[in-house]
């Protein structure tokens, strides 16, 4: 009797081992637990406050901010709360402008999280948009191959310094992308960005398929050549500080062709635009071109992800 009550007395001692282990387990499982519960719960808080922040940022560019003056100061939204959090939302655009050139940022900060989109306003010289107006092709110096355009396609020659007013390096502070090289072209075409080139070599734009889609701005110090059979269907803007070259049987749906040095048009090629340049200005035989006055409005970049 004595023994059996000894060995009952150290079962329960075992007994109540074994439930303080199961009560001390479960105590750190339900920490866990909460622990990944608080973990999530911020989270999730962080991914619904970076959504606010991304719904305040598409809200302001809704609002046609292009149209409107925007002052030193910029444009911001009357201070708000988000929830959940009670965090203070500053949001608002501001604007650079630099040579005809304006870099907007639409932005939206709260709670140490930041989202922000930019976007390019390009307009050209005042005096340029004035020339392309009156004249479909003009050249500094000579144009040859003048004859070859369709009755009543104005153009002049032997104008001078007309190109004065634009330096092409001012592009070079609002580049968003780097010249596409024929791969880019291909996989990717135009992108609605503004691309630049300041190397010390030619570019060409060509792609493999020879159809590059997309609208952009192409800006090189450097002469470009477009590549035999290449086709631009839509909207660009090709600068250089050199001369540019268009392949034969190349078609250019709505181009500007501004360069500071020569510009050829090479036979069968085929342009829809106007094409201006600082020396002189060549036609080849079998060549069209064709006025699009179109091209000398501003030109309005693809919204992007501001860099940090």
């Amino acid at each position: 009797m004595a023994v059996f009550s000894r060995i009952l007395r150290d079962n329960r001692g075992g007994i109540g081992v074994a439930v303080l282990a199961g009560v001390l387990c479960v105590a750190a499982c339900l920490h866990a637990a909460a622990y990944w519960l608080r973990q999530e719960a911020e989270e999730t808080q962080q991914r619904l406050l970076r959504r606010q922040l991304q719904f305040a940022v598409q809200a302001l560019v809704r609002a046609d901010f292009m149209d409107s003056a925007i002052s030193a100061g910029g444009y911001n939204l009357p201070p708000q709360k988000l929830y959940p959090g009670a965090y203070d939302l500053t949001a608002g655009i501001k604007a650079e402008e630099q040579n005809g050139i304006t870099r907007y940022t639409i932005s939206a900060e709260a709670g140490g999280e930041t989202f922000a989109l930019q976007q390019l306003k390009l307009t050209l010289p005042p005096d340029i948009i004035e020339l392309g107006s009156s004249y479909t092709l003009a050249a500094g110096k000579n144009i040859s191959g003048a004859e070859n355009l369709p009755e009543g396609v104005g153009y002049a020659a032997n104008m001078g310094n007309i190109l004065d007013s634009l330096d092409v390096k001012n592009y070079a502070a609002f580049k968003e992308l780097d010249f596409p090289s024929k791969t880019s072209f291909e996989e990717l075409g135009l992108s609605g960005a503004l691309y630049y080139d300041g190397g010390h070599y030619s570019k060409s734009i060509a792609s493999t398929s020879k159809n590059i889609k997309g609208q952009g701005c192409l800006v090189a110090v450097m002469s470009i050549f477009i590549a035999d059979g290449t086709k631009l269907p839509d909207f660009c803007i090709i600068i250089s500080d050199g001369q540019i070259e268009v392949g034969k049987n190349a078609e250019l749906g709505k181009a500007l062709l501004i360069a500071k040095e020569n510009l050829t048009i090479k036979n069968g090629a085929s342009l829809s635009g106007i094409a201006m340049c600082g020396g002189s200005l060549t036609l080849e035989d079998g060549a069209v071109f064709a006025r699009d006055e179109i091209v000398l409005q501003p030109f309005v970049t693809a919204l992007r992800l501001k860099q940090k």
